[in-house]
């Protein structure tokens, strides 16, 4: 056998050795799944562990010096979700009116908090139906809430309003929330839900004599009628879509 032909030879085993192994090594790329955070099985129990963003609507009243408000605003929240349990610092604005069909705006409130959540009830997905499912949760937390109130704007009639102030309040609430898994995710989020609250709080009120009577700019010490200490409360329900990753 000449060299040539020795080399030809040597050519052609290695095409052919090509042709088996290059359309396994194919066939091996394609099988491996993309990431590791897609679902194999859409009724497998949840994992629900990761960072928590939740941004929405709040409405509801607050009750500030025997007097009743109409709150109107939003709500955001950011904290890590670890199964059940999910730990949040959440930022509340709302503005205050009178209740009813009323334009008369008498300020706004901003509250900081911290509150602690935890899933008490869950129907999974073999329930609801593929990756989907609903809980029923309960939370306390701790807030430091920010009153600005308004003055009478030229032409308006005099009336009595609370100095701005703030104060730290304890906060229990209780909702449902609609999660929904992604079943390939392609990056961020994983999970996609619509979360349902409300949100009760309580704060002593020991000084007797924080308002001032104002007509337009000129206001003079308060109050008009005398009061006695007591309890401010409100009931805040917010309507907030959550994202997962």
């Amino acid at each position: 056998m000449t060299a040539i032909s020795r080399l030809r030879r040597g050519w052609s085993l290695g095409v052919l050795c090509l042709g088996f192994t290059l359309p396994a090594t194919a066939v091996a790329d394609e099988a491996r799944p993309p990431s590791a955070r897609w679902i194999e099985d859409p009724y497998e129990p949840h994992d629900t562990t990761g960072a928590n963003l939740r941004a929405g609507s709040a409405v509801g009243w607050i009750i500030h010096d025997d007097k009743t408000y109409t709150a109107l605003g939003g709500a955001i929240s950011v904290g890590p979700r670890i199964g059940r349990f999910t730990l949040e610092a959440g930022y509340v604005f709302a503005e205050l009116s009178d209740p009813g069909p009323s334009t008369m705006g008498h300020g706004n409130l901003h509250r900081l908090s911290v509150n602690a959540r935890a899933d008490l009830v869950r129907l999974g997905s073999r329930s609801l139906g593929p990756n989907s499912m609903l809980a029923l949760y309960g939370e306390a937390g701790l807030a430091r809430q920010f009153h600005h109130w308004y003055k009478p704007q030229a032409g308006q009639a005099m009336r009595e309003i609370p100095v701005d102030a703030n104060r730290s309040i304890a906060v229990f609430g209780f909702g449902l929330n609609l999660d929904h898994r992604l079943e390939q995710p392609r990056g961020v989020p994983t999970r996609v839900g619509w979360q349902l609250g409300w949100q009760l709080t309580a704060s002593e009120r020991a000084d007797t004599r924080n308002t001032i009577v104002c007509r337009g700019p000129e206001c003079i010490a308060g109050p008009i009628v005398p009061r006695v200490a007591g309890r401010d409360t409100s009931l805040l329900v917010t309507s907030t879509i959550a994202f997962t990753w």
